[in-house]
Protein backbone atom coordinates (compact mmCIF):
# COMPACT_ATOMS: atom_id res chain seq x y z
CA UNK A 1 0.00 0.00 0.00
CA UNK A 2 1.68 3.51 -1.09
CA UNK A 3 1.29 6.42 1.04
CA UNK A 4 -1.47 8.02 -1.13
CA UNK A 5 -3.55 5.08 -0.73
CA UNK A 6 -2.81 5.20 3.09
CA UNK A 7 -3.83 8.83 3.50
CA UNK A 8 -7.13 8.10 1.28
CA UNK A 9 -7.72 5.21 3.61
CA UNK A 10 -7.16 7.65 6.60
CA UNK A 11 -9.54 10.42 5.72
CA UNK A 12 -12.06 8.10 4.76
CA UNK A 13 -12.06 6.80 8.47
CA UNK A 14 -14.95 9.32 9.62
CA UNK A 15 -17.78 7.91 6.72
CA UNK A 16 -16.57 4.35 7.68
CA UNK A 17 -20.23 2.47 7.26
CA UNK A 18 -20.11 1.06 10.72
CA UNK A 19 -17.64 1.07 13.52
CA UNK A 20 -17.21 -2.83 13.96
CA UNK A 21 -18.41 -4.40 16.69
CA UNK A 22 -17.90 -8.13 17.30
CA UNK A 23 -20.88 -9.77 18.73
CA UNK A 24 -22.22 -13.50 20.11
CA UNK A 25 -23.74 -15.65 17.36
CA UNK A 26 -27.46 -15.92 19.02
CA UNK A 27 -27.40 -11.99 18.71
CA UNK A 28 -26.22 -11.81 15.53
CA UNK A 29 -28.26 -14.09 14.01
CA UNK A 30 -31.77 -12.74 15.12
CA UNK A 31 -33.14 -9.45 13.54
CA UNK A 32 -35.63 -8.92 16.59
CA UNK A 33 -39.15 -11.25 17.19
CA UNK A 34 -38.77 -12.26 13.52
CA UNK A 35 -36.80 -14.93 11.75
CA UNK A 36 -36.91 -14.80 7.64
CA UNK A 37 -36.77 -17.50 5.91
CA UNK A 38 -33.26 -18.84 5.42
CA UNK A 39 -31.79 -18.27 2.17
CA UNK A 40 -30.81 -20.80 0.18
CA UNK A 41 -31.77 -21.04 -3.46
CA UNK A 42 -29.58 -23.54 -5.72
CA UNK A 43 -28.38 -22.98 -10.07
CA UNK A 44 -26.50 -24.47 -12.11
CA UNK A 45 -23.75 -23.28 -14.32
CA UNK A 46 -22.87 -25.86 -16.68
CA UNK A 47 -22.04 -28.91 -14.61
CA UNK A 48 -21.65 -26.86 -11.29
CA UNK A 49 -24.19 -26.24 -8.59
CA UNK A 50 -23.75 -23.59 -7.81
CA UNK A 51 -25.83 -22.38 -4.46
CA UNK A 52 -26.27 -18.95 -3.18
CA UNK A 53 -26.45 -18.49 0.38
CA UNK A 54 -27.62 -15.39 3.06
CA UNK A 55 -25.43 -14.22 5.77
CA UNK A 56 -27.41 -11.30 7.33
CA UNK A 57 -27.57 -7.91 6.09
CA UNK A 58 -25.78 -4.42 7.16
CA UNK A 59 -27.48 -1.01 7.31
CA UNK A 60 -25.11 1.42 5.36
CA UNK A 61 -26.52 5.24 4.64
CA UNK A 62 -25.50 7.79 1.91
CA UNK A 63 -22.93 9.74 4.10
CA UNK A 64 -20.28 6.95 3.72
CA UNK A 65 -20.01 7.72 -0.04
CA UNK A 66 -17.60 9.74 -1.72
CA UNK A 67 -18.90 11.56 -5.15
CA UNK A 68 -22.80 10.94 -4.05
CA UNK A 69 -24.46 14.37 -2.65
CA UNK A 70 -27.24 14.15 -0.06
CA UNK A 71 -29.91 15.49 -2.90
CA UNK A 72 -28.61 12.46 -5.07
CA UNK A 73 -28.57 9.80 -2.60
CA UNK A 74 -32.00 10.82 -1.84
CA UNK A 75 -33.40 11.21 -5.64
CA UNK A 76 -31.68 7.36 -6.48
CA UNK A 77 -33.31 6.01 -3.13
CA UNK A 78 -36.75 7.25 -3.82
CA UNK A 79 -36.13 6.08 -7.60
CA UNK A 80 -35.51 2.13 -6.17
CA UNK A 81 -38.42 2.56 -3.62
CA UNK A 82 -36.06 2.25 -0.80
CA UNK A 83 -36.74 3.65 2.67
CA UNK A 84 -34.06 5.61 3.60
CA UNK A 85 -31.71 7.03 4.31
CA UNK A 86 -29.81 4.26 5.44
CA UNK A 87 -30.32 1.22 2.88
CA UNK A 88 -30.06 -2.18 3.43
CA UNK A 89 -27.38 -4.60 1.96
CA UNK A 90 -27.41 -8.15 2.09
CA UNK A 91 -24.23 -10.41 3.00
CA UNK A 92 -24.65 -13.39 0.68
CA UNK A 93 -21.86 -16.43 0.33
CA UNK A 94 -21.72 -19.10 -2.46
CA UNK A 95 -20.77 -22.91 -2.48
CA UNK A 96 -19.80 -24.46 -5.97
CA UNK A 97 -19.95 -27.97 -6.07
CA UNK A 98 -18.74 -30.84 -9.31
CA UNK A 99 -19.00 -33.67 -7.60
CA UNK A 100 -15.52 -33.62 -6.37
CA UNK A 101 -15.10 -30.17 -4.94
CA UNK A 102 -17.39 -28.44 -2.34
CA UNK A 103 -15.91 -24.57 -2.71
CA UNK A 104 -17.26 -22.20 -0.45
CA UNK A 105 -16.43 -18.20 -1.70
CA UNK A 106 -16.38 -16.30 1.28
CA UNK A 107 -17.70 -17.28 4.87
CA UNK A 108 -19.96 -14.26 6.05
CA UNK A 109 -19.42 -12.20 8.75
CA UNK A 110 -20.21 -14.32 12.18
CA UNK A 111 -19.62 -12.04 15.09
CA UNK A 112 -18.05 -9.77 13.03
CA UNK A 113 -21.20 -7.06 12.34
CA UNK A 114 -24.87 -7.36 14.22
CA UNK A 115 -26.94 -8.41 11.64
CA UNK A 116 -24.53 -11.18 10.52
CA UNK A 117 -24.28 -14.91 10.87
CA UNK A 118 -26.62 -17.12 9.23
CA UNK A 119 -24.19 -19.20 7.03
CA UNK A 120 -24.18 -22.29 9.23
CA UNK A 121 -28.10 -22.24 9.21
CA UNK A 122 -28.19 -21.62 5.62
CA UNK A 123 -25.65 -24.20 5.35
CA UNK A 124 -27.29 -26.48 6.99
CA UNK A 125 -30.51 -25.91 5.00
CA UNK A 126 -28.16 -26.84 1.81
CA UNK A 127 -27.55 -30.18 3.62
CA UNK A 128 -23.97 -29.12 3.33
CA UNK A 129 -21.32 -30.02 6.58
CA UNK A 130 -18.56 -27.71 7.28
CA UNK A 131 -16.54 -30.80 6.76
CA UNK A 132 -17.66 -31.32 3.10
CA UNK A 133 -15.82 -28.49 2.25
CA UNK A 134 -12.68 -28.70 0.59
CA UNK A 135 -11.90 -25.16 -0.34
CA UNK A 136 -12.25 -21.80 0.53
CA UNK A 137 -11.97 -18.86 -1.50
CA UNK A 138 -12.02 -15.72 -0.08
CA UNK A 139 -12.40 -12.51 -2.73
CA UNK A 140 -10.60 -10.31 0.37
CA UNK A 141 -10.24 -10.35 4.13
CA UNK A 142 -12.58 -7.98 5.22
CA UNK A 143 -14.49 -8.93 8.72
CA UNK A 144 -18.37 -9.60 6.79
CA UNK A 145 -16.25 -12.09 4.36
CA UNK A 146 -14.15 -13.74 6.79
CA UNK A 147 -16.17 -13.71 10.06
CA UNK A 148 -17.44 -16.92 9.54
CA UNK A 149 -14.26 -19.29 9.25
CA UNK A 150 -13.78 -19.06 12.81
CA UNK A 151 -15.46 -20.56 15.81
CA UNK A 152 -15.21 -20.89 19.36
CA UNK A 153 -13.46 -23.99 19.12
CA UNK A 154 -10.94 -22.33 16.16
CA UNK A 155 -11.00 -23.17 12.26
CA UNK A 156 -14.67 -24.22 11.00
CA UNK A 157 -13.43 -25.72 7.66
CA UNK A 158 -11.11 -28.45 9.26
CA UNK A 159 -11.03 -29.84 5.43
CA UNK A 160 -10.54 -27.44 3.44
CA UNK A 161 -7.62 -25.04 2.15
CA UNK A 162 -8.16 -21.43 1.94
CA UNK A 163 -7.43 -19.25 -1.12
CA UNK A 164 -6.90 -15.57 -1.09
CA UNK A 165 -4.73 -13.19 -2.97
CA UNK A 166 -0.90 -12.35 -1.82
CA UNK A 167 -1.88 -8.71 -1.37
CA UNK A 168 -4.56 -9.31 0.76
CA UNK A 169 -2.63 -11.06 3.30
CA UNK A 170 0.56 -8.79 3.05
CA UNK A 171 -2.02 -5.90 3.92
CA UNK A 172 -3.83 -6.91 6.61
CA UNK A 173 -0.52 -8.97 8.32
CA UNK A 174 1.57 -5.44 8.27
CA UNK A 175 1.19 -4.32 12.09
CA UNK A 176 2.96 -0.92 10.45
CA UNK A 177 0.59 -0.03 8.09
CA UNK A 178 -2.57 -0.99 11.02
CA UNK A 179 -0.33 1.58 13.52
CA UNK A 180 -0.93 3.94 10.77
CA UNK A 181 -4.47 4.01 10.20
CA UNK A 182 -7.89 5.25 12.64
CA UNK A 183 -8.19 2.52 15.53
CA UNK A 184 -11.33 2.26 14.26
CA UNK A 185 -9.82 -0.13 11.29
CA UNK A 186 -7.60 -1.66 13.81
CA UNK A 187 -10.56 -5.15 14.42
CA UNK A 188 -10.33 -5.62 10.31
CA UNK A 189 -6.70 -6.04 10.67
CA UNK A 190 -7.05 -8.46 13.69
CA UNK A 191 -9.15 -10.68 12.22
CA UNK A 192 -7.91 -11.15 9.46
CA UNK A 193 -4.63 -11.92 11.39
CA UNK A 194 -6.58 -14.55 13.65
CA UNK A 195 -7.46 -15.81 10.45
CA UNK A 196 -4.16 -16.55 8.58
CA UNK A 197 -2.98 -17.62 11.72
CA UNK A 198 -5.61 -20.25 12.73
CA UNK A 199 -5.60 -21.75 9.60
CA UNK A 200 -1.53 -21.70 8.86
CA UNK A 201 -0.56 -23.49 6.48
CA UNK A 202 -3.89 -24.22 5.41
CA UNK A 203 -3.55 -20.75 3.87
CA UNK A 204 -2.86 -20.85 -0.28
CA UNK A 205 -1.65 -17.56 -1.40
CA UNK A 206 -2.54 -16.93 -5.45
CA UNK A 207 -1.43 -13.44 -7.25
CA UNK A 208 -3.39 -11.86 -10.27
CA UNK A 209 -5.49 -13.87 -13.10
CA UNK A 210 -4.52 -17.02 -12.19
CA UNK A 211 -6.40 -20.70 -12.49
CA UNK A 212 -7.60 -22.29 -9.48
CA UNK A 213 -8.87 -25.08 -10.86
CA UNK A 214 -10.38 -26.42 -13.88
CA UNK A 215 -13.49 -24.17 -14.23
CA UNK A 216 -12.51 -22.12 -11.42
CA UNK A 217 -10.38 -19.13 -12.11
CA UNK A 218 -9.35 -16.04 -9.96
CA UNK A 219 -9.63 -12.26 -11.14
CA UNK A 220 -7.95 -8.89 -9.78
CA UNK A 221 -10.42 -6.57 -9.01
CA UNK A 222 -8.36 -4.47 -6.89
CA UNK A 223 -9.09 -1.09 -5.28
CA UNK A 224 -11.42 -2.26 -2.50
CA UNK A 225 -8.67 -3.83 -1.12
CA UNK A 226 -5.93 -4.70 -2.91
CA UNK A 227 -5.76 -8.17 -3.49
CA UNK A 228 -9.83 -7.97 -3.76
CA UNK A 229 -10.59 -10.64 -6.31
CA UNK A 230 -13.41 -12.32 -8.65
CA UNK A 231 -13.75 -15.55 -9.44
CA UNK A 232 -14.59 -16.85 -12.48
CA UNK A 233 -16.88 -20.15 -12.82
CA UNK A 234 -17.11 -21.90 -16.38
CA UNK A 235 -18.67 -25.41 -17.19
CA UNK A 236 -20.00 -26.29 -20.58
CA UNK A 237 -20.02 -22.67 -22.23
CA UNK A 238 -21.43 -21.12 -19.41
CA UNK A 239 -20.12 -18.99 -17.11
CA UNK A 240 -20.49 -16.86 -14.01
CA UNK A 241 -18.19 -14.12 -12.30
CA UNK A 242 -18.70 -13.71 -8.55
CA UNK A 243 -17.35 -10.67 -8.25
CA UNK A 244 -17.21 -9.76 -4.28
CA UNK A 245 -17.64 -6.01 -3.31
CA UNK A 246 -17.94 -4.50 -6.63
CA UNK A 247 -21.09 -2.90 -5.38
CA UNK A 248 -22.07 -2.04 -1.91
CA UNK A 249 -25.28 -0.40 -2.28
CA UNK A 250 -26.84 -1.36 -6.12
CA UNK A 251 -29.26 1.90 -5.23
CA UNK A 252 -26.50 4.03 -5.48
CA UNK A 253 -23.57 2.64 -7.71
CA UNK A 254 -25.24 0.85 -10.43
CA UNK A 255 -26.84 4.59 -11.80
CA UNK A 256 -23.10 6.09 -10.43
CA UNK A 257 -20.55 3.85 -9.99
CA UNK A 258 -18.11 6.76 -9.65
CA UNK A 259 -19.85 6.69 -6.07
CA UNK A 260 -16.70 5.04 -3.84
CA UNK A 261 -17.54 3.77 -0.05
CA UNK A 262 -15.39 4.07 3.01
CA UNK A 263 -13.97 0.92 3.35
CA UNK A 264 -12.29 0.99 0.00
CA UNK A 265 -8.33 0.82 0.40
CA UNK A 266 -7.77 2.96 -2.43
CA UNK A 267 -11.01 4.33 -3.81
CA UNK A 268 -9.47 5.78 -7.48
CA UNK A 269 -8.69 2.19 -7.95
CA UNK A 270 -11.81 0.86 -6.52
CA UNK A 271 -13.91 3.44 -8.98
CA UNK A 272 -11.89 2.26 -11.79
CA UNK A 273 -12.06 -0.74 -11.32
CA UNK A 274 -16.22 -0.88 -10.47
CA UNK A 275 -16.54 1.62 -14.28
CA UNK A 276 -13.98 -1.32 -16.20
CA UNK A 277 -15.97 -4.26 -14.89
CA UNK A 278 -19.56 -2.76 -15.35
CA UNK A 279 -19.25 -1.53 -18.47
CA UNK A 280 -17.38 -5.19 -19.64
CA UNK A 281 -20.28 -7.31 -18.57
CA UNK A 282 -22.70 -4.76 -20.01
CA UNK A 283 -21.60 -5.73 -23.11
CA UNK A 284 -20.78 -9.68 -22.92
CA UNK A 285 -23.96 -9.77 -21.08
CA UNK A 286 -22.09 -11.90 -18.89
CA UNK A 287 -24.12 -13.55 -15.49
CA UNK A 288 -22.48 -11.79 -12.36
CA UNK A 289 -22.64 -12.78 -8.24
CA UNK A 290 -22.44 -9.77 -6.01
CA UNK A 291 -21.82 -10.28 -1.95
CA UNK A 292 -23.46 -7.02 -1.66
CA UNK A 293 -26.45 -7.58 -4.32
CA UNK A 294 -29.90 -8.78 -3.16
CA UNK A 295 -30.14 -12.14 -2.44
CA UNK A 296 -29.03 -14.82 -4.11
CA UNK A 297 -27.10 -11.63 -5.89
CA UNK A 298 -27.43 -13.37 -9.36
CA UNK A 299 -28.34 -11.27 -12.49
CA UNK A 300 -27.12 -9.19 -15.35
CA UNK A 301 -26.03 -6.19 -15.93
CA UNK A 302 -27.63 -3.59 -18.42
CA UNK A 303 -26.29 0.07 -19.76
CA UNK A 304 -28.97 2.72 -18.69
CA UNK A 305 -28.24 6.13 -19.33
CA UNK A 306 -24.49 7.34 -18.23
CA UNK A 307 -25.11 4.36 -15.63
CA UNK A 308 -25.61 1.20 -15.40
CA UNK A 309 -29.20 -1.00 -13.99
CA UNK A 310 -29.33 -4.89 -12.01
CA UNK A 311 -31.35 -7.30 -13.48
CA UNK A 312 -31.87 -9.97 -11.22
CA UNK A 313 -31.76 -13.51 -12.70
CA UNK A 314 -35.46 -15.24 -12.56
CA UNK A 315 -35.75 -17.37 -9.68
CA UNK A 316 -34.27 -21.27 -10.84
CA UNK A 317 -37.37 -23.71 -10.90
CA UNK A 318 -35.17 -26.99 -11.53
CA UNK A 319 -32.03 -28.08 -11.96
Amino acid sequence: MNRRALLKLAAAAPIAPLAIQFVPMAQAAGHGDVTQVIGVQHFRVGTWVVTALLDGSLPIGPENFSNLTPEEAEALTRAAFLEGPAVDTGVNAYVLRNGTETILVDAGGAGAFPGLGALPAALEAAEIAASDVTRVVLTHLHPDHIGGLLGEAGPVFTNASVHVHAADIAFWNDAEIKAQVPEGFHPFFDLAVAVTEAYGDKIMPFDGDTDLLPGLAARALPGHTPGHSGFLVSSEGEELLIWGDIIHVGAFQFPKPEAAIGFDVDQDTAVSTRMALLAEVAESRLTVAGMHLPFPGIGHVVTEGSGYRFVPQDWTFSL
